[in-house]
């Protein structure tokens, strides 16, 4: 009872309660990022057939980000069709999808390359789907994981950079929304 009391005092106004909900999308597209940068890291060192295939095998280790739940499904399911790949998105998914596209005015740059990024990955992706042979989808796998991994990690720098500035200026950054 006494942590839900503090917890009480502590939330007990609307600005407060907004600072909290951006820390919590910060952090939630923080840790997709992360995932998404271990997983482009390990792409960039795929070499041949079976480190392609050792990969592919693991990649569901790599669930904890939705872009990567969904390039999963789409490797894994010759058939592809809209219901199985809006199926790859959970709850938690989307509140951070709309919690993002509420904060859209603060993080249009961040939204911008998540955009690049995704557009990156879909374009790589496809041609990596038609390529011909292993060496064309290692070669498609290489272009991928060095756009992503550029993309990616700007975009850490600006989420932990952002998630210092709210910290930093709690007030301001509440009244500016």
């Amino acid at each position: 009872m006494k942590i839900l009391k503090l917890i009480d005092r502590y939330v007990d106004s609307f600005e407060k309660r907004i600072f909290i909900f951006i820390v919590f999308i910060t952090i939630y597209w923080l840790w997709q990022n992360i995932w998404q940068l271990i997983l482009f890291s390990k792409l960039f060192f795929i070499t041949d057939y079976e480190s392609l295939f050792n990969l592919q095998a693991h990649l569901s280790n790599y669930e904890s980000s939705v872009l990567i739940r969904i390039i999963y499904y789409v490797i894994s399911n010759p058939s592809l069709n809209i219901a199985g790949v809006v199926s790859c998105i959970k709850l938690i998914d989307i509140m951070g999808i709309v919690g993002l596209l509420i904060l859209a005015q603060k993080y249009r740059f961040i939204i911008i390359l998540n955009g690049f990024k995704y557009v990156w990955c879909s374009i790589w992706l496809v041609k990596g789907m038609n390529s011909a042979s292993v060496y064309l989808v290692i070669n498609c796998l290489k272009w991928l994981s060095i756009g992503g991994l550029i993309l990616v990690g700007i975009v850490i720098l600006l989420w932990l950079l952002g998630l210092i500035r709210i910290i930093l200026e709690q007030d301001r950054f509440v009244h500016d929304l």
